[in-house]
């Protein structure tokens, strides 16, 4: 048995088998409750939790609804999973209303001869889409609509500035009036699990004028073409016209994500950055007054917008697949908060612990 001398160690749980660290980790990890753990208002309610790395997520959601014991929480369930783990005698679906998450798109300023730096071009993508009819079908509801880059719960949000409206026929004026009578080419990725999501959006897309290709790729091939450091071929020879991200604010300071990943130097630096929100962008990172901060980044907000630098989609709902013995409070920023969470008497553990002191 190992035990952490780290984070793991000192925190509410002990680290006692397995490893997980950035793009490597063990097929099992387990941590136990930290009797020592300093602060006594938030000792940990949980004696042990088994992490199982090698189930797929469908193997997981599968276990999770028809069996009582061999899982207990999945995380990043998907909204068409939904109906399915509600029915179950076994499972809750657990929603998570503050998620910093968004789901947007990237132009691509950057390739050769890009048509995407044109701000009516950005416009007319932004109103052909149907957000209520995107988050209707492919996120089963499960999203909020957002007028830029921040999700409704982020700091620096702006609940004043108004999404863009669904409006296929200014569509087609913009094209017209950005030189496309006829129509645009263009090409759409997105990874796997936006799929469905990307599906959606080129219909969409289509039906406003534009003439869209759709390619999924798995999520490293997908690195290569949009992760900066990561690519396979440099900026300018990107075919891709929008790519679709999925992005996590897991600081809760969008001053670095998503905005700072989006800017020069950036993961996703794809040429969306202005002289104006540069000099916005430096303001809020060279002050730490709070209420400035705040200010300064709903000017970013509005300053994105009327650039229409990404196209703007929805901000989901976090779903997790849970026992209904279990009392899970999600996060945020997506990560679990394993101190909150406990289990009540009707979990098959307590049960059991019952049944055996019973004999």
């Amino acid at each position: 048995m190992i035990e952490s001398a780290g984070p793991w160690g000192t925190g509410p749980y002990q680290l006692v088998e397995g490893f997980s660290v950035p793009g490597k980790r063990s097929d099992r990890v387990v941590l136990e409750a930290n009797p020592h753990y300093w602060d006594r208002t938030r000792r940990p309610r949980v004696k042990r939790i088994v992490f199982d790395n090698t189930l797929s997520q469908q193997e997981a959601v599968e276990l999770v609804k028809t069996t009582e014991g061999r899982v207990d929480l999945v995380s990043e369930l998907r909204p068409l999973d939904t109906l399915r783990v509600a029915e179950s005698p076994w499972t809750k679906v657990v929603k998570n209303r503050r998620s910093l998450i968004t789901v947007f798109g990237l132009f691509n300023m950057r390739k050769v001869e890009s048509p995407w730096r044109d701000v009516r071009l950005r416009q007319a993508v932004n109103v052909a889409i149907n957000r209520e009819d995107l988050i209707r079908y492919a996120a089963k509801g499960n999203g909020v609509i957002i007028p830029a880059l921040l999700p409704v719960a982020s700091f620096g949000y702006d609940p004043a500035l108004a999404p863009y409206a669904f409006d296929p026929g200014k569509a087609r004026h913009l094209l017209r009036e950005a030189g496309y009578p006829d129509g645009l080419a263009l090409s759409l990725i997105a990874a796997e699990d936006l799929e469905v999501q990307a599906t959606v959006v080129s219909k969409m897309l289509e039906q406003a004028g534009f003439r869209v290709a759709l390619q999924r790729f798995d999520p490293i091939t997908y690195n290569w073409k949009t992760r900066v450091p990561e690519l396979d071929q440099p900026p300018e020879h990107q075919p891709w016209d929008i790519a679709l991200v999925v992005q996590s604010d897991m600081f809760n300071f969008s001053a670095l994500e998503p905005y700072g990943s989006s800017m020069h130097g950036g993961f996703f630096d794809w040429g969306s950055e202005q002289p104006e929100l540069r000099q916005l962008y430096e303001q809020v990172v060279g002050t730490v007054d709070r209420e400035r901060q705040h200010g300064l980044l709903r000017q970013m907000e509005r300053h994105t917008h009327d650039q229409a630098a990404f196209l703007f989609l929805y901000n989901p709902i976090g779903l997790y697949a849970v026992n209904k013995a279990v009392e899970f409070a999600p996060h945020g920023n997506g990560m679990l908060n394993l101190v909150e969470l406990s289990v009540t008497d009707e979990h098959w553990s307590v049960r059991k612990q019952g049944a055996a002191g019973q004999k």
